[in-house]
C-alpha cells in the first residue's frame, strides 16, 4: 500500500445562527485520526475542527492536501457535521431523482456569500483524484449523507434550503463542468451514515459524545480488522446502528460488485463467496436476500448454512431480506455470516440427456421425468440446448454450466403478476442522443459501419410515491450486469437514468478465439445478432442488487454472487407481510449487417 492520505472533518459549532450546534463530530474526527494511525503510521492527516472547516478551508483540503495522492495511494475524506439539501440548480435535473439535491454544511455555511457544499462538487473533486490513480474513499456521517457522497438523539440535519445552488464550476476543478459529473470512468467508494431521507444522529457512547454510524463504523474496523472490505464493513456497521436507532439505516456506494468489495482504505478485490450474508438485526438474526431476490417461502424446506457453524431455518422472507432461527447452535451477533442455501424446494429447472445421479444434488437443476418436456438438453455429454438456442462453450464443468443457465433463465423469469405495482414505473430506451424519442414497441438496433449503437435508458416513476429501481441487464452470454441502475428511490413522478445518463453502447459479443466459433460465426445467416433482456424491478422497499449480479457462461467455473433460488411471485397478503414489487422485462436485439 502506497500514502494514506486523510482529510478529517469535524463540526460541532457553527458561524450561522440558523445553523444548530453538535457535540459529538469533534470526537468523531479525533477517533478516526486515532484509528488511523494505528493502521498506517506514515498516513498524512489534516484535521479541520470547527471553525477551522470553512467551505473554502475544505475545498482546499480535498484539492491541495488529498490530491497529492496517486497510483498506489489512498484518500480518505471523513466528514461528521450536518448535512441538508438545496433545491436542484436548473440544467441539472438529470443528475437527481428527485427536486433536491443533498449538501454538506461547512462551518461558515449560509453566512453572507457562503453556501452549503453541494454533494456535486464533493463528487467531482473526487474524481479528479481517483482519475490519477488513487483509491478514494468517504465517510459522511451527516443527515440525507446517502446523496452527498446528524434530536438527544441529536440530529446532524440543518434546515434544507429552498434557493437553488448556482451551477458554477470550482476554480479548483480546472475548469470542469458539473455536467461531467459521474462520467469518470475511475470510482470512490462512499459509507454513509444514512439514507437521503433520513436523519444521521449522535449519542453518549462509550462515555462520550458520538455520532453513532462513526462509532459504529471504527467499532467495526476494530473487530474485523484490515482485509475487511467495504462492503462488510457497511453489514457490520449497520448491525450497531440498527440496535440503537430505529430509522437511520447507513448506505454503500456504489453498491455494484466491484471497488465495494476491496479492503477499506484499498486492496485487491476480495470475493463475497457466497454473496449472502446473515447478520443480527433488530428484528433477530436475518438473511440480506429476500423475496425480491426470488427466495422462496419454503418453511421447514428452506434452510441456510454457515460453513463450519451450523444452519438456520427461513422462517419469515420479506422483500428485501428474510429472517432465520439458528439450529441448534448460538450464532454470534457481532459476527458476519456468509451462507449458502444447504436445503431447498425443488429445482424448478429440469435437464434431459445426463445421468440422474450426476444432478440429484445440485440445488438449481433436477432430473426430467418421463412425462416432462425438458428445459435444458444436454447433447453428446458437452453440448447443452436451451430455449434460446445452444448454449456457448465455456470452462467448468457440465454441472457447473447447467446450475449457471438454470439460474440466469431463473432471474429472467422473475415476475410477480398480483403486484399493485405493476406499470408504475416505465423504462424508455432511448437510441443516439437522450433528448431523441424513445424507442416504441420492438426495440432494434443495428451498427453502422462497424460501430455498435448507443442508447440510453431512462426510468419514468409515473405513480404518486416514491419507489425502489434496479435495473439488470441479461445478456445472450448468460450474465447478469447490475451496473446500468444498481439500486436508487426515485420520487413520485420523477425521472432516473441509467448509466448516469451516459450514453451506453450496445456491442455484440466476439464469436470466440477457437476455430470452431470463428467458423460458425463466419457462415451464420442471417447477420450476427445478440438480444439483451433488460430487467426492471420495482420495490416499496430498499433491497440489494447484488445478489442479482452473474459471471458470463465464459467464467461459469468461478462462484457467483446469486441467490441460490429465485421463484416468485411473493406478495403481501396483510399488513404485516412483505412488501410489494413488480418486474418489466423489455428485448433488445442488435444486428451487425456486415
Amino acid at each position: 500500500m502506497g500514502v494514506v492520505f486523510a482529510l478529517l472533518a469535524g463540526i460541532d459549532t457553527y458561524a450561522s445562527e440558523t445553523v444548530p450546534d453538535l457535540r459529538g463530530c469533534r470526537n468523531d474526527a479525533l477517533a478516526a485520526a486515532a484509528f488511523l494511525r494505528t493502521r498506517s503510521a506514515s498516513a498524512r492527516i489534516l484535521r479541520l475542527h470547527d471553525a477551522d472547516a470553512t467551505r473554502a478551508a475544505l475545498i482546499d483540503g480535498l484539492h491541495r492536501h488529498l490530491g497529492q495522492a496517486g497510483r498506489g495511494d489512498t484518500a480518505l475524506f471523513w466528514f461528521s457535521g450536518h448535512g441538508s439539501q438545496v433545491r436542484v440548480p436548473a440544467g441539472l435535473e438529470h443528475l437527481e431523482t428527485g427536486p433536491m439535491m443533498q449538501t454538506l454544511v461547512c462551518a461558515d455555511s449560509r453566512t453572507p456569500g457562503v453556501p452549503d457544499l453541494l454533494d456535486k462538487e464533493l463528487s467531482l473533486l473526487l474524481d479528479a483524484i481517483a482519475e490519477r490513480g488513487a483509491h478514494v474513499a468517504v465517510v459522511l456521517d451527516s443527515c440525507h449523507s446517502q446523496g452527498a457522497s446528524r434530536q438527544t438523539a441529536r440530529v446532524r440535519s440543518a434546515r434544507p434550503s429552498l434557493r437553488a445552488a448556482e451551477p458554477r464550476p470550482l476554480p479548483e476543478l480546472g475548469g470542469r463542468a458539473y455536467e461531467t459529473v459521474g462520467r469518470s470512468e475511475a470510482q470512490h467508494v462512499a459509507l454513509a451514515a444514512a439514507r437521503r431521507t433520513e436523519s444521521a444522529r449522535e449519542l453518549e457512547l462509550d462515555g462520550e459524545q458520538r455520532g453513532v454510524f462513526s462509532w459504529a463504523l471504527l467499532r467495526a474496523l476494530g473487530r474485523l480488522g484490515g482485509a475487511a472490505t467495504y462492503r462488510e464493513l457497511l453489514a457490520a456497521a449497520r448491525v450497531a446502528v440498527e440496535a440503537r436507532i430505529g430509522e437511520q439505516v447507513p448506505q454503500l456506494h456504489p453498491i455494484e460488485p466491484g471497488i465495494a468489495d476491496q479492503p477499506f482504505l484499498g486492496g485487491a478485490t476480495g470475493s463475497s463467496g457466497a454473496g449472502m450474508l446473515v447478520r443480527h438485526g433488530r428484528e433477530g438474526w436475518e438473511l440480506d436476500a429476500g423475496a425480491c431476490h426470488g427466495v422462496p417461502r419454503g418453511g421447514d424446506e428452506l434452510r441456510v448454512a454457515a460453513p463450519g457453524d451450523g444452519e438456520l431455518r427461513v422462517a419469515r422472507v420479506l422483500t428485501e431480506r428474510s429472517l432465520v432461527t439458528p439450529l441448534g447452535w448460538t450464532p454470534d451477533p457481532d459476527r458476519l455470516y456468509p451462507v449458502v442455501f444447504s436445503r431447498v424446494p425443488p429445482p424448478a429447472t429440469t435437464v434431459a440427456g445426463v445421468p440422474p445421479e450426476e444432478i440429484e444434488k445440485s440445488a438449481y437443476v433436477r432430473p426430467a421425468a418421463p412425462d416432462e418436456e425438458p428445459e435444458l438438453l444436454v447433447i453428446g455429454g458437452t453440448r447443452i440446448l436451451a430455449p434460446e438456442g445452444e448454449v456457448p462453450a465455456g470452462p467448468g464443468t457440465l454441472l457447473q454450466r447447467l446450475e449457471h443457465v438454470a439460474r440466469w433463465r431463473q432471474i429472467r423469469a422473475l415476475e410477480n403478476p398480483r403486484s399493485r405495482l405493476a406499470g408504475a414505473v416505465e423504462l424508455e430506451v432511448i437510441p443516439g442522443a437522450p433528448e431523441n424519442p424513445p424507442i416504441n414497441g420492438q426495440i432494434r438496433l443495428a451498427y453502422e459501419r462497424g460501430a455498435p449503437p448507443q442508447v440510453y435508458i431512462r426510468l419514468h416513476n409515473r405513480s404518486n410515491r416514491r419507489l425502489y429501481c434496479v435495473l439488470l441487464d441479461l445478456t445472450s452470454g448468460y450474465s447478469v450486469y447490475t451496473g446500468l441502475f444498481a439500486g436508487a428511490f426515485i420520487d413520485a413522478r420523477s425521472t432516473g437514468w441509467a448509466h448516469d445518463r451516459r450514453p451506453i453502447p450496445v456491442r455484440i459479443p466476439d464469436a470466440g478465439t477457437d476455430l470452431r466459433s470463428r467458423l460458425k460465426a463466419l457462415f451464420r445467416r442471417p447477420a450476427r445478432m445478440t438480444r439483451d433482456w433488460l430487467k426492471l424491478l420495482v420495490a416499496e422497499e430498499e433491497f440489494s442488487s447484488a445478489p442479482f449480479a452473474l459471471p458470463g457462461i465464459d467464467r461459469a467455473d468461478q462462484a457467483s454472487r446469486g441467490p441460490m433460488r429465485l421463484r416468485g411471485p411473493h406478495h403481501r397478503e396483510d399488513g404485516d407481510g412483505p412488501c410489494d414489487w413488480t418486474t418489466l422485462t423489455v428485448t433488445v436485439d442488435t444486428d451487425d449487417p456486415q
